[in-house]
């Protein structure tokens, strides 16, 4: 069975091509925070860039400081894009976007200065990679952040295209403000999706089905500023659910390669797993049964003692438990048994 994280496009080296990178930056209503998000990206150590202002129907004072920054330094770019949403925002700056490398940055965040060119240098060195995240530092405005700083912990735990890969369908693996990657992979696999989504994770789990690679360097190279009024924290497309209506439908599709006539067991049986499940099933995947160590069976289904499960080989485990920190000891059992993650079994909550 072909694992598609080993089957990344190789690109040819950029360095003799490359002349600048593009730096896509769209902001709304963000005055309080851009002008030093944009000083972060002009006291950057790689210099050769240019940056991308894209102006998503800001009614504060954003609009005149991106375009006092536009006239002080060639290199900056002011786009409007009338169409309110980060993703149409972002798709206009991909179309003026001619560079063979693209990095993002957020009107909240602040960027190291030798961000990019780490970002640089290690992508050119590494031809198999298409995007290269960075580790965050994570800063809170908010009382009650116990939830996103763990979530920013466990991005910063995966560095590898393995770790990646195995684990995109229980969140985004990385922080969008932080990447950089290929611009041939626009024109490859498409760009944002401007549906009720969150736009982001679905083009990793696009990209990702595609065969590309995901790497992250080990140094925390931005500053993630939370706040009460970030998106990710307001904005209905980044609901849980709408994650979840995200990723099922790529982990539908990744399923109809890997299952190979494999019966499918849910590890989880509470009413949420059943619900999705569920989801699954309306994708075309047939659910063959449910595990829980509870011993609470799902009405209509097969259960199957989490003690008496078929080796490695015969079955294939999704596991919809969503409780922090359940997933790792759901995957550490299994590899207990001889089950190899994105092989035997993968964690979807």
């Amino acid at each position: 069975m072909a694992h598609v994280a080993n089957a990344g496009v190789r690109w040819r080296s950029s360095l003799i091509v490359m002349s600048t990178l593009s730096v896509l930056l769209p902001f709304k209503d963000a005055a309080a925070t851009l002008d030093r998000a944009i000083a972060s990206i002009i006291a950057q150590s790689h210099s050769n860039w240019q940056l991308l202002l894209i102006d998503n129907a800001s009614s504060d004072a954003g609009r005149a400081i991106a375009a006092a920054w536009a006239r002080r330094d060639h290199r900056i770019r002011l786009i409007e894009e009338p169409r309110i949403g980060i993703a149409h925002a972002l798709n206009i700056g991909l179309i003026h976007a001619d560079t063979p490398f693209i990095a993002r940055m957020d009107a909240d965040d602040e960027a190291d200065p030798d961000r990019l060119a780490q970002q640089f240098a290690y992508l050119d060195a590494h031809p198999e990679i298409g995007v290269l995240g960075t580790r965050t530092r994570f800063a809170s405005t908010v009382a009650q952040h116990s939830g996103m700083r763990a979530f920013v912990e466990w991005q910063n735990a995966l560095l590898s295209p393995h770790d990646h890969y195995v684990k995109r369908f229980v969140d985004a693996p990385l922080a969008h403000p932080t990447v950089m990657f290929r611009r041939e992979l626009i024109d490859l696999h498409g760009g944002y999706d401007t549906g009720p989504l969150p736009e982001d994770h679905e083009l990793w789990l696009r990209w990702m089905h595609q065969g590309v690679r995901f790497a992250k360097l080990p140094q925390a190279l931005l500053t993630w500023h939370d706040h009460s009024d970030r998106l990710s924290r307001t904005n209905t497309n980044y609901s849980t659910d709408a994650f979840f209506r995200t990723k099922v439908r790529w982990l539908a599709l990744w399923l109809k390669r890997v299952l190979q006539d494999r019966p499918l067991i849910i590890a989880g049986t509470s009413r949420l797993c059943q619900g999705r499940a569920a989801m699954l099933a309306d994708h075309g995947i047939t659910i063959h049964g449910f595990t829980d160590v509870s011993g609470r069976q799902a009405p209509g289904h097969a259960f199957i003692p989490h003690d008496r499960l078929p080796p490695p080989g015969e079955v294939f485990i999704v596991s919809f438990i969503s409780q922090r920190g359940t997933g790792d000891r759901i995957a550490a059992y299994l590899a207990g048994r001889g089950m190899v993650e994105g092989v035997d079994h993968i964690l979807a909550a």
